[in-house]
């Protein structure tokens, strides 16, 4: 039997669940997805949500703490999920669930040639933002430029920037896609001598949280600082709209922690990744 999943509004009343309102620091993404015309997010009206994002593999799930002994439940997902054939999928979980959930979707799914391509654990990061604003000294020959995406030279700036990364960020065949992602975000970089050297991206508002996309550095320009201070101008930025910061970091990525540490981030909570391949 087909799980009972439909379609819901971003003003959904499940959306003022008290379990869910405690929670959604933990799914900024789904806060502010919600309240734009880009997503679809379904639901069984009791404890699940499940956002797909247009054109994109990423799926966000949120789900009560009660589901965690409840099999059947978690089956129905699974269910949904596989149905829903999503290609490459990339499913974003509470941690706590996932050595299950992981389990059970393979069981789901053995007749599409259901695979694990990776799966990781990410941590959940949140600043206080109390105290003074910080903010970054530059060298004389160093600005930091707001990027607006209708200009010729900035988009040129960035997307030289980004070619230099791609192969690193795994951005190959999909270059253009992210990097218009970013650029209807609040995107920032770090200019020196007429070349983008580092940047911060900044979205996915919500009344609270407002999240640190990425902070990104050339490699031949890292440990030198400048991932710091494009950290720095993200939070003042952030502390400017009155919100608290918040991002996602891969646990594994230690230069990255390192830089989240040292910016007076604390970890709050874990998510997990699942990807998956179909090879048919």
């Amino acid at each position: 039997m087909a799980a009972k999943f439909e379609q819901i509004a971003g003003n959904d009343e499940i959306f003022n669940n008290k379990e869910y309102q405690a929670d959604a620091i933990i799914f900024n993404t789904i806060e502010s997805a919600r309240t734009t015309q880009n997503h679809k997010i379904y639901s069984d009206h009791k404890n699940v949500i499940i956002l797909f994002s247009n054109n994109s593999p990423r799926i966000w799930l949120w789900t009560s703490d009660a589901i965690k002994d409840d099999t059947n439940k978690l089956i129905d997902i699974c269910r949904f999920l596989r149905d829903s054939n999503v290609p490459k999928a990339e499913i974003y979980l509470k941690e706590e669930v996932s050595s299950v959930f992981s389990d059970l979707y393979a069981l789901t799914t053995l007749e599409i040639n259901y695979s694990v391509k990776d799966e990781f654990s990410l941590a959940v990061y949140i600043h206080s933002c109390k105290g003074e604003a910080v903010h970054p000294a530059l060298d004389n020959d160093e600005e930091i430029i707001h990027i607006d995406k209708n200009n010729e030279t900035h988009r040129k700036l960035v997307f030289e920037f980004y070619k230099q990364l791609e192969n690193e960020f795994n951005w190959t065949g999909k270059l253009e896609r992210k990097v218009n992602e970013y650029l209807n975000m609040d995107f920032f970089a770090l200019v020196k001598n007429g070349k983008m050297i580092a940047n911060a991206v900044i979205g996915g508002q919500t009344e609270q949280y407002l999240r640190i996309k990425s902070v990104a550095v050339l490699a031949d320009e890292r440990r030198k600082g400048y991932g710091y201070k494009m950290c720095l101008f993200a939070l003042d930025k952030i502390r400017e709209k009155g919100l608290t910061p918040i991002l996602y970091t891969h646990v594994g990525n230690k230069s990255a922690v390192a830089l989240w540490n040292k910016s007076g981030f604390n970890v709050k909570e874990k998510l997990y990744l699942l990807k998956i391949e179909n090879d048919d």
